[in-house]
């Protein structure tokens, strides 16, 4: 990767539209840049647009902590999921051209797509795809794809056995791998890769010029930030990691400049300075809710909550709301947009916190609600998070006094080497280096790790920190009725990733 730039100044309002709201865009930037240290964020970047213009649009902090590099509005951060409306959308355009349906079968496209039982299979169609509704729980089977060298095939041929958590079309649950499936439709259809289509259609005739589409271009590119996670009082820098095997559902990367075209293009039903690029019956369909979620008795701030199609869906002071959040490693963001006020806002993050939530609720406060001195949404979800880490650290605490009592004997290492199968996964190793134990997955080049023991067949490990934000994690030996190894497990707790949907038997 090239050197990053140092960038001198940082992007500010939009002196020509900045008259519109000035005390409410004053407000929004002394809010943000109070959370940029609250939340130990390095650095950020935010964008408000309105209209066909953006009103507002800034950088705050360090694209590079060490390099001092700041950040300012052309910055590129991963978005990740926010792919997921453009993919979306590419679908929209193809049933606007009358190329595919939504209601089409997902299976007369892809014959090598699978999912738990027949039934499902052979009536999934594109529709289902968008708004995440298979049956299977949020990110279930993503340690398939992350980080792995599975392909894409491969990725949604092995999804056939994870196991549904409820009945098919009744449930909302986050998919990765369905948008996978509608970006290799996309390709069937129009004979181009995902990024090829995603690029002629939608980043170059928007003016997206510095959006990408591949971490592989990263090194032909410049004013990047870094992602980082925060943890024990300190700033740990990550790797970027290639998403291309997932790229419809989060590979996107790209700066609040060039994301504010696209809000532009929504905000306005699908026009962007007078090319209309979807119907507004495709908008119509887009942001009509197709799977609901429950509303909590004490969420006095919405009366409805739902997913379309690449949008989550809400109300808040009387507006139909669209939105998405993002998630890398290292990065989180967070794009919102009011069709009915022409209101886009979008955040980049280079760390992993709430902080993009609670700024674009305070953005809609301000904006929807007219209320400079409204809830401190910042601060009351800091409060949250801060007793959640001291309820960790005394389970922390706990588990140390219990270490103490546990048993220090274990099998001979010799008896844990071999190789572990997984029928969906695949192989995990485990081998003896320097009179140590370590395991590696073999399709995940980044999870490998020595182990320590923790009692009698536990051990634990921890992945390196400058690939993965991952806690310490606990793997453990069945043994058979003869005492002999046979069976390995992995568990990391986290809100992500399913070790327990593998059961590794040893070959």
């Amino acid at each position: 990767m090239k050197k990053i730039i140092l960038v001198l100044s940082i992007i500010a309002f939009n002196a020509s539209s900045f008259s519109q709201t000035p005390k409410q865009l004053e407000h929004l930037d002394a809010y943000y840049q109070k959370a940029l240290s609250q939340w130990h964020v390095p650095g950020m970047a935010i964008a408000i647009t309105k209209g066909d213009r953006i009103i507002f649009s800034k950088g705050y902090g360090y694209a590079n902590i060490e390099n001092k590099t700041r950040v300012n509005a052309n910055t590129l951060f991963a978005i990740a999921s926010n792919s997921k409306a453009f993919t979306a959308t590419a679908i929209a355009q193809l049933v606007d051209a009358k190329k595919i349906k939504w209601s089409d079968k997902v299976i007369d496209y892809l014959p090598y797509y699978k999912l738990y039982d027949e039934y499902t299979t052979q009536n999934m169609t594109i529709e289902d795809l968008l708004c995440h509704r298979n049956g299977l729980k949020t990110f279930s089977g993503d340690l398939l794809w992350y980080g792995s060298t599975l392909s894409a095939k491969q990725v949604l041929a092995a999804q056939q056995y994870l196991k549904p958590t409820s009945a098919f079309r009744t449930t909302f649950g986050y998919s990765n791998i369905s948008y996978l499936a509608a970006g290799k439709i996309i390709e069937k259809v129009t004979d181009s890769t995902w990024a090829e289509y995603i690029g002629a259609h939608f980043l170059k005739p928007l003016k997206m010029n510095r959006t990408l589409t591949s971490t592989t271009q990263l090194k032909n590119t410049y004013n990047v930030a870094t992602p980082y996670f925060y943890e024990d009082g300190k700033t740990h820098a990550l790797n970027w990691l290639n998403w291309d095997n997932i790229a419809p559902a989060g590979a996107l990367i790209s700066s609040v400049n060039d994301y504010a075209n696209w809000l532009i293009l929504n905000a306005n039903k699908g026009k962007f300075q007078d090319k209309k690029f979807y119907t507004p019956q495709s908008f119509t369909n887009i942001t009509t809710p197709h799977i609901n979620f429950k509303v909590q008795e004490n969420d006095v701030k919405n009366n409805f909550k739902a997913y379309g199609l690449g949008w989550s869906i809400q109300d808040n002071y009387g507006y139909k709301i669209m939105g998405h959040g993002g998630g890398y490693d290292g990065m989180i963001s967070k794009s919102t947009f009011v069709p009915e006020k022409k209101i886009g806002i979008i955040i980049l993050t280079n760390s992993l916190s709430w902080a993009p939530s609670a700024l674009t609720n305070k953005t809609i406060d301000v904006l929807l609600g007219d209320k400079l001195d409204g809830k401190d949404w910042s601060t009351n979800w800091l409060v949250y998070k801060e007793n959640q880490e001291k309820a960790d650290v005394k389970k922390r605490l706990k588990n140390e006094k219990l270490r103490q009592k546990l048993s220090k004997h274990h099998q001979k290492l010799e008896n844990y080497v071999g190789t572990y199968h997984d029928k969906m996964y695949g192989n995990v190793s485990v081998r003896i280096k320097d009179k140590a134990l370590y395991f590696s997955m073999d399709n995940t080049p980044i999870f490998k790790a020595q182990l320590q023991h923790w009692n009698g067949n536990i051990f634990t490990f921890r992945f390196d920190t400058q690939v993965s934000s991952l806690p310490e994690g606990k793997l453990w030996f069945d043994t058979d009725k003869n005492n002999n190894i046979n069976k390995l497990h992995i568990n990391i707790p986290n809100p992500d990733f399913y070790f327990d949907e593998f059961e590794f038997k040893k070959l």
